[in-house]
């Protein structure tokens, strides 16, 4: 599913659009979302892996290896590549985020196995694998792993993130 967060505070029909992903390769989708007063077309170019299941050690994928350290951590990240627009990630999530913004950098998940709840200010949502939802700068969100084994998602932030932006907010 993708879903797409952060839309204008003058929406009045969130309508949020959910769109199967099961395709292999790049995909180009336009999507078409009601505002106050007027139709904002959205593009979203989604980037996907090849198909394989991202899983603890050497199970499944042979090219990523979890420490011992990062297998008992909550939240783990391995910084995969970088380009001059973005950088990706693979991230592990035992536990749960502390919730937090990331002001300059524009983020977007895609949930390779695991089932866990995005949360925002005020909403969440459940994602499992194949879903993919993209995340503004500037949002308040956090990710829980609610299922037994760990979530592992592909993470793409636009710029390329440096480690550095990302405001822990207090959040009741």
């Amino acid at each position: 599913m993708l879903y797409l967060e952060g839309l204008p505070s003058n929406t009045t029909e969130l309508g949020m659009r959910r769109i199967n992903l099961k395709l292999l390769f790049v995909v180009s989708l336009q999507l078409v979302m009601k505002t106050r007063f007027l139709l904002l077309p959205v593009t979203a170019v989604i980037f996907l892996l090849p198909h394989a299941s991202v899983a603890e050690s050497n199970k499944t994928s042979p090219n990523v290896q979890w420490s011992q350290d990062e297998l008992t951590s909550d939240v783990a990240v391995k910084n995969l590549r970088a380009t001059a627009e973005a950088s990706f990630h693979l991230v592990r999530l035992k536990g749960a985020e502390s919730p937090h913004i990331h002001d300059r950098h524009d983020l977007t998940v895609f949930i390779l196995s695991g089932t866990s709840t995005v949360n925002f200010k005020d909403h969440a949502i459940s994602m499992g694998p194949g879903d993919l939802i993209k995340i503004p700068r500037g949002v308040l969100h956090w990710a829980k792993n609610i299922g037994q084994d760990p979530t592992q998602a592909y993470a793409i932030f636009t710029p390329p993130f440096d480690g550095k932006d990302r405001r822990v907010v207090e959040y009741p």
